[in-house]
This record gives structure tokens, C-alpha cells and sequence, in this order.
């Protein structure tokens, strides 16, 4: 499964907290399984996610992962370091 570190739920929460209509973030992976494979997070908002979607809730924010990039996200990890520039 995907882990996303305390630093990254941080700021995907802070990114969350201005936009009105988003229910989360929904992790899936453009092309998966070919050469020009993209890891993808977006705002999650209304109609965005399916049934299939495997749904993990975090302490400040749900996360919607799309079943079909699962196999593709195994051991990923979501980080964010503060660029102190």
C-alpha cells in the first residue's frame, strides 16, 4: 500500500483546506503499466471517485485510490520537504 508521511499529509491538508468543493485527494496512475506511466494526485471532488476506489482516511483528509493503479502504487511513498529557500 501507498504511504504518505506525516510532512505530506501535512501539506496535502493545508492545500485541501482552500478549495471549497474537494473532498480529498485521489491517487491514480495515468498509462499504467506502460513507459509513460504518471503518478497522479488531484483534488477528489464530487463524481471523481468509483465504487472500486480503495478509500483510506487519514486524520485530516480522505484519500481515494484508484483500483486499477493499486498494483502499480505498491510500496510508493508521498513525501513533502519544506524547500527552505
Amino acid at each position: 500500500m501507498v504511504t504518505i508521511t506525516e510532512s505530506a499529509q501535512d501539506y496535502l491538508a493545508e492545500l485541501l483546506s482552500n478549495q471549497e468543493d474537494a473532498l480529498g485527494v485521489r491517487v491514480f496512475i495515468n498509462q499504467p503499466g506502460t513507459p509513460r506511466a504518471e503518478t497522479c494526485i488531484a483534488y477528489c471532488r464530487e463524481g471523481d471517485s468509483v465504487e472500486a476506489d480503495d478509500v483510506v482516511k487519514y486524520e485530516k483528509f480522505t484519500a481515494w485510490f484508484e483500483a486499477r493503479s493499486l498494483p502499480f502504487l505498491e510500496d510508493a511513498l508521498v513525501d513533502y520537504a519544506k524547500d527552505r529557500m
